[in-house]
């Protein structure tokens, strides 16, 4: 059975490792060339981009090879579930389709294990090829000067893409089980898993490891993710009951308007005067690892839930 599920997705299998390996080559190449820009620019120990007309031609370097470096983001965040998708939505819905499941049903094979080799088989490949992603995106990561913490960047390091994918797989499996449509199951595990991903990524991910305060320090470290900031009392690290992050910056400014100036003196000046400080809770580049395999099993967890649902539909 596991032959046959093999030869049975082999040339999807051979389509995707070489798309794959196409997106490989692109970000090796894009990476290569903005390091290679942004190694030449600091070289020259250039002030600001237009200090003199080397500093310039460097910047100009740096700024162009740069242009792919917000794409290449978006393809690192789309690959795994695109991936995902692909592999899990035809796996039992183009069984149903064809309805070559009838045969395999009438033979000497249990459903449970028939689904569960191919499950095994797609699912292997959906991890195999999303951990081959995860060297090549991280030192694209590196080179384009991206922090690993920041914003997107996060979600296009680690190994948490093989988590995304394998999430991707199971929700593909069970929508093509139950729609029987490996291309309607697909439209719809494209949406169901963006939405997803947004969720868990906005108010799911920060929670996952308890967030750290840095005081008085406008500009919080580069490499951190900034989850919140803004004044607020001075015994306190987070707002006062009913008071949001964004109430001490509005109480600030209407005090620097009302003393008829909003240079940074009024502004330390109102603060000290309204009893506040600057506050920023941040997930600093040291939880780095810690959120990584928190949401690693999250997501784990999720796909084994799936995968329990899609075999339970099966037996039924």
């Amino acid at each position: 059975m596991i032959w046959a599920t093999w030869r049975m997705s082999r040339p999807l299998y051979i389509v995707l490792l070489t798309l794959a390996a196409a997106v490989g080559v692109w970000l090796v190449i894009t990476g290569a060339r903005q390091e290679s820009a942004w190694t030449a620019f600091t070289a020259l120990h250039c002030s600001q981009p237009g200090s003199n007309s080397a500093c310039m031609n460097m910047a100009s370097r740096y700024y162009s090879a740069s242009q792919f470096s917000t794409a290449g983001v978006w393809i690192g965040v789309a690959l795994p579930g695109l991936l995902g998708l692909v592999l899990g939505t035809p796996l039992v819905a183009i069984e149903f389709d064809q309805r070559t499941n009838r045969l395999g049903w009438t033979q000497s094979i249990t459903r449970t294990k028939w689904l569960g080799q191919k499950l095994l088989v797609s699912g292997s490949v959906a991890v195999v090829f999303s951990a081959a992603l995860v060297p090549v995106l991280w030192w694209w990561t590196r080179a384009v000067q991206r922090p690993h913490m920041v914003n997107f960047d996060f979600d296009v390091s680690g190994v948490v893409i093989i988590a995304y994918a394998l999430f991707a797989f199971a929700l593909g499996a069970l929508l093509g089980t139950l729609m029987k449509r490996a291309g309607y199951a697909f439209a719809v595990g494209v949406a169901v898993f963006a939405v997803s991903r947004f969720l868990e990524r906005s108010y799911v991910r920060v929670r996952l490891v308890p967030t750290t305060f840095t005081r008085g320090v406008i500009v919080a470290p580069s490499n951190a993710w900034v989850v919140n900031e803004g004044y607020v009392p001075l015994d306190r690290s987070t707002p006062g009951p009913g008071l949001t992050w964004q109430s001490g910056n509005e109480a600030i400014t209407r005090c620097a308007a009302r003393a008829g100036g909003i240079e940074s003196k009024s502004y330390i000046k109102c603060a000290k005067t309204l009893k506040l400080h600057w506050i920023n809770e941040i997930q600093p580049a040291s939880h780095f690892w810690s959120l990584q395999w928190a949401e690693v099993g999250v997501f784990v967890a999720v796909s084994a839930a799936l995968l329990t649902l899609t075999v339970l539909t099966i037996r039924r």
